[in-house]
């Protein structure tokens, strides 16, 4: 079994290109899929608005088309797919990653997913006479500093001395905690699902155990293909993104 790959793209819809994130112009890496994988690719449509400080803005996608995504050359389809599912709507999590050290730094990570268009966050601590403390709403794309402040506005022991957070991703934060200061664990938790808008967005699963792409690799370590997606709305398809993909044997 080879490792499944996940792809999200952002297809600018009059352009023919894929974006890595909302609001960036930089394109998205050339997706691989892997023999033997079920591929799953989700799709947010964007197009250019011409617009400084919001360059793009989302594209409904319409709910009597039909979508379809494949991989293939010009003359084989090796695997296509009809079938798209809503993706689950985004909460907000945290992950301990160093537990109470009493002389060290307890580090939790703070993260977002699936990717948010818009909205808010909460997050909440345990404070050492086991009340919780919960913020007031944080935008999704706060800073370090947005986090650190939310936290310290808690007051003692929560401190400039006793937190320190770091951006680590678009929506990831890496939040600390002095131990010898706050003297408990934190207990630090998090919510976004009330508040985190989600993107209109597709998610669509290439099946790469096909024959086709064993007819498309014909033996090869990888091979280059095309991937393309289209919409059909009354029986007009529009191609909405027409790119190179690589197409990996699984060893």
């Amino acid at each position: 079994m080879a490792l499944i790959t996940i792809n999200r793209l952002f297809v600018d819809v009059e352009q023919n290109r894929a974006y890595s994130q909302f609001g960036s112009f930089s394109v998205a890496r050339q997706p691989f899929f892997i023999q033997g994988d079920q591929c799953p690719v989700e799709l947010s449509l964007v197009r250019q608005t011409g617009v400084q400080g919001a360059p793009f803005e989302p594209v409904a996608f319409d709910g009597s088309s039909t979508f379809n995504l494949k991989i293939g050359n010009t003359t084989l389809v090796a695997t296509s797919t009809t079938t798209a599912v809503t993706p689950t709507a985004p909460d907000a999590y945290v992950t301990n990653l160093v537990g109470y050290i009493s002389s060290g730094w307890e580090v939790n990570r703070l993260y977002l997913t699936p990717k948010p268009y818009s909205g808010f966050f909460t997050i909440s601590v345990t404070n050492p006479a086991g009340g919780v403390f919960n913020s007031n709403p944080i935008d999704i794309n706060a800073t370090a500093l947005d986090i650190k402040t939310a936290i310290t506005a808690f007051g003692t022991p929560y401190t400039d001395e006793s937190v320190m957070v770091t951006k680590t991703g678009q929506f990831t934060w890496e939040v600390s905690f002095k131990c010898s200061l706050l003297g408990i664990i934190s207990g630090m938790g998090a919510t976004g699902s009330s508040g985190l808008i989600p993107f209109d967005s597709r998610v669509m699963t290439l099946d790469m155990t096909t024959a086709g792409v064993a007819t498309l690799l014909n033996g090869a370590a990888q091979v280059e293909a095309t991937l393309e997606f289209s919409v059909d709305t009354s029986g007009d398809t529009q191609t909405f993104l027409y790119i190179p993909c690589t197409v990996i044997n699984d060893l």
